[in-house]
């Protein structure tokens, strides 16, 4: 009897020696595992509260690491101690591709407020023109942009709209250009007076910079008048200031030296036809 009990106990020990190093090596695994998780969410954390997110989104997006980082850390211990995790890797990434492909208009809002906020090509209160839209910058999300137009209107954009197109930002220098204002004048009032007309009003306002010089020139030949492009150069701060100025003060102007702005017209001819003779 004593015999065979110290065989079950030297079976048992010789099983637990042989599993010790993978003990050790999973608890080590475990150890160093759990510190670089502590150490990346600190890392997000950090992230996030240098460029303010919204909590409920810093959270959202801190938990899904979490989660990542927790199924790749139990997957290495699964193996470190024998298991065949290859189907457990192959569900995942099935399942992986499946949410993916579901959240893939929410993951790619999600990735272009990365680059949004990565980059910086605005900030909020700069003056814009993203995915088609021109407004003041109210808010910088981390899925969507919010704008303000200039009939006041909030308009919050998805941010792969406007990562993904063309941003113009009108803030982005002390000084800019005036959006090209569009003019028209009859075809038998005075081009060149009603240029002049122009070119003195922007002469007389200090807002507008003498270099570059404002350029007034005659754009094209419309089907009603005779268009013409403005273009002066302010500070950004007084951009709308003069561009709602000039405009008042051309038509103005315009309205003392009988130079007609027309309204698009059509001619209508009108002929009688022919009575039919009595047969």
């Amino acid at each position: 009897m004593a015999s065979f009990l110290q065989n079950i106990y030297g079976i048992v020990l010789d099983k637990v020696n042989s599993y010790l190093p993978k003990i050790a090596t999973t608890l080590v695994v475990i150890i160093v595992g759990y510190i670089c998780i502590k150490l990346i969410i600190k890392a997000i954390e950090k992230f996030f509260h240098k460029f303010e997110f919204e909590r409920g989104v810093e959270t959202f997006i801190e938990n899904g690491v979490k989660v990542i980082l927790w199924l790749i850390l139990i997957i290495i211990v699964l193996a470190n101690l024998g298991v065949n995790v290859s189907g457990l890797v192959a569900g995942l990434g099935i399942m992986g591709f499946v949410v993916g492909f579901a959240l893939k208009d929410t993951l790619g809002n999600l990735a272009s407020g990365v680059f949004i906020l990565f980059y910086k090509p605005f900030k909020v209160h700069d003056w814009v023109e993203v995915g088609g839209i021109t407004g003041e910058v109210v808010k910088v999300g981390i899925a969507a942009c919010e704008l303000k137009a200039g009939n006041q209107n909030k308009i919050t954009i998805p941010n792969n709209k406007i990562w993904g197109d063309v941003i113009v930002n009108f803030s982005g220098n002390k000084i800019r250009k005036n959006y090209d204002m569009m003019v028209g004048i009859s075809y038998s009032s005075n081009m060149d007076q009603a240029i002049k007309i122009i070119k003195d009003i922007l002469k007389k306002d200090d807002r507008v910079l003498k270099e570059p010089e404002p350029q007034v020139v005659v754009h094209n030949l419309g089907d009603s008048s005779v268009n013409i492009t403005v273009r002066p150069t302010t500070s950004k701060d007084d951009y709308w200031s003069v561009h709602f100025d000039t405009i008042k003060k051309i038509k103005e102007e315009f309205d003392k030296n009988k130079i007609e702005i027309p309204f698009p017209q059509q001619d209508v001819h009108i002929r009688e036809m022919p009575k039919e003779k009595n047969k």
